[in-house]
C-alpha cells in the first residue's frame, strides 16, 4: 500500500511539472508569444499581458492539483501523507540539484545550475499553496453538495 502512495507522488510530480514545462520557455517570461494574449486583449496593456501570462503558467498547475485531490477523495487516502510523500520526493530532487550546482566554468552553466537548484526549491512551496487551494477548494465543495443534497 505505501509503494501505491509513492506511485501515486511520483505520477503527480511528473504530471506536474509536464503542466509546468509544457506551456513554454519558463526560463524567461519575456520569451512567451505575447501574441497569445491578444485573444483576450485587443489594446496593449503589459500589466494586463504579463497576467494573462501569469496564468497561462499557472491554470495547468492548478487544474493537476484539483484533479489528484479528486482522486484522492475518491480513493480514500490522507491528503497529508500524501503531500509529505510528494514533499519528500521533491527534497530528493532539490539534493540532486544541490550536489549538481557549480561554481567554476562558464557563467552560463554556473547560471542554468543555480536555475535549476532554486526552482527545484521553489517547487516545494509551490506544492505547499496547490495542495491547499486544492484542500480549501474540495472542502467548500463538499460543503456545498451536502448543502444541496440537504434541500432535495
Amino acid at each position: 500500500d505505501a509503494r501505491l502512495d509513492v506511485a501515486r507522488a511520483v505520477v503527480y510530480l511528473f504530471l506536474c511539472y509536464l503542466a509546468f514545462f509544457g506551456t513554454g520557455n519558463v526560463a524567461s517570461i519575456s520569451s512567451f508569444e505575447i501574441s497569445s494574449t491578444y485573444r483576450f486583449t485587443t489594446v496593449f496593456d503589459p500589466f494586463l499581458m504579463g497576467a494573462l501570462l501569469v496564468w497561462k503558467i499557472w491554470l495547468p498547475l492548478i487544474l493537476v492539483a484539483l484533479v489528484f485531490g479528486v482522486v484522492l477523495r475518491a480513493l480514500r487516502r490522507d491528503v497529508m501523507a500524501t503531500f509529505l510523500t510528494v514533499a519528500a520526493l521533491s527534497d530528493v530532487m532539490t539534493l540532486n540539484f544541490f550536489f549538481l550546482v557549480r561554481d567554476e566554468g562558464s557563467w552560463l552553466e554556473i547560471g542554468v545550475s543555480i536555475t535549476h537548484f532554486a526552482l527545484a526549491n521553489a517547487y516545494m512551496v509551490v506544492q505547499l499553496l496547490l495542495f491547499g487551494l486544492c484542500a480549501l477548494v474540495l472542502h467548500h465543495s463538499g460543503t456545498f453538495a451536502a448543502a444541496v443534497k440537504r434541500r432535495e
